[in-house]
């Protein structure tokens, strides 16, 4: 059933003008850091493999559209002097990939801040209700705030954060009920996918559990949960399309999700001064901005797969029930303001609001 809901991103996933496939740039980039090595000073010979450690299975889009790139430019801008390898299996679980790689036992991971409930309490901004509709904006404009008003304040101490974004807007995907009201919601038992959502869930009547992505679909074809907050991409790649009957679309979003790329810091640091600037030419801005482009890819197709799909309704909620959901959820946002002022930031509704501002003026700025 269609939903007469449109994606709001890229509909073509190789199409994007700021996808890195220009050879170009990336000779340029290698060429300066040659430049900046001749000035500096060559005093780093050592050359440097990192291991990468991946939850995600190796065919995940995140993996084979932006971190596997991301390595092979890696490689080509530190002219083969930096490489990353990728582990055969993931090192320790899916919620632990911050202490793997901060106690180097890999060098380079992708993370989910809120599977670890608690720790990374500035970075549950990336996690808040009705902040946008479009990956490709909002999720570049986490990475601004995150530099501006999170990372002075120290929540990634031991860690070099090679870029973060909030990564779409989530809605629910069910297997038997289908979700058209707040009463609908009573007793439901839902997969979560960080604090916030968890209090969100529990605020609207719901029961949440809280497990990674890659464990929803045992949960959910065991009859364990009755389904799972999830984003478009989420319910075609964890393989959800088959088991899911109903897709419920909040507007603006009901959750979102805090990702990282982090690296080991003494693995950074033993990179040569040229080679950091160079392979930091391909991350931060830019790479928060391919991570965010390829959700909103994957984002696009899922939505066409699953309106394609007979036996799954995928249906947009009304006012009133966003009305009312809104309502639920706006205790929490206070609730969050207090324990990230007890971690240093001095006004953070005021940064919540700065955040959904850029981005309602991004997404309701005409485009090129």
């Amino acid at each position: 059933m269609r939903s007469g809901f449109r994606w709001v991103g890229q509909t073509q996933r190789h199409g994007h003008p700021h996808r890195r496939s220009n050879t170009m740039k990336i000779t340029q980039i290698a060429a300066a850091g040659a430049l900046f090595g001749l000035a500096a000073g060559q005093s780093y010979a050592e050359d440097v493999t990192l291991r990468y450690s991946s939850w995600l299975p190796a065919q995940h889009h995140v993996n084979t559209e932006v971190m596997y790139p991301w390595f092979e430019q890696i490689e080509q801008v530190t002219e083969g002097r930096v490489k990353v390898q990728t582990l055969p299996k993931m090192v320790g679980t899916a919620a632990g990939q911050f202490d793997v790689v901060r106690d180097g036992l890999a060098d380079v991971s992708f993370i989910v801040t809120g599977y670890t409930p608690g720790r990374f309490v500035l970075s549950e901004m990336g996690e808040m209700s009705w902040v946008g509709n479009d990956p490709s904006t909002f999720g570049p404009i986490f990475w601004d705030i995150y530099k501006e008003y999170i990372e002075p304040l120290g929540e990634f101490d031991g860690v070099k954060v090679m870029t973060m974004i909030s990564n779409a807007p989530g809605n629910i995907v069910t297997v038997g009920k289908e979700i058209n009201s707040m009463e609908d919601l009573k007793g439901v038992k839902l997969r979560s996918s960080g604090p916030y959502a968890t209090s969100m869930l529990e605020a609207v009547g719901a029961v949440p559990i809280l497990k990674s992505s890659n464990e929803a679909y045992e949960m959910m074809s065991t009859g364990v949960i009755d389904g799972s907050l999830a984003q478009p991409e989420t319910v075609i790649n964890m393989n959800m399309l088959d088991l899911g009957k109903h897709y419920t679309i909040i507007p603006g979003g009901l959750f979102s999700a805090a990702l990282g790329m982090i690296m080991n810091e003494d693995s950074w640091a033993r990179i040569s001064p040229e080679d950091q600037k160079a392979i930091w030419a391909i991350s931060g801005d830019e790479l928060a901005q391919e991570l965010a482009d390829d959700f909103a890819n994957a984002g696009a197709i899922a939505m066409e797969q699953m309106e394609a799909k007979e036996s799954m309704t995928v249906k947009t909620i009304g006012d009133d029930f966003l009305a009312e959901l809104k309502e639920a959820t706006r205790p929490l946002e206070e609730e969050w303001a207090a324990r990230a002022r007890e971690k240093g930031m001095e006004n953070p509704l005021e940064v919540l609001a700065e955040f959904r501002r850029r981005v309602s003026d991004a997404e309701s700025a005409p485009s090129n």
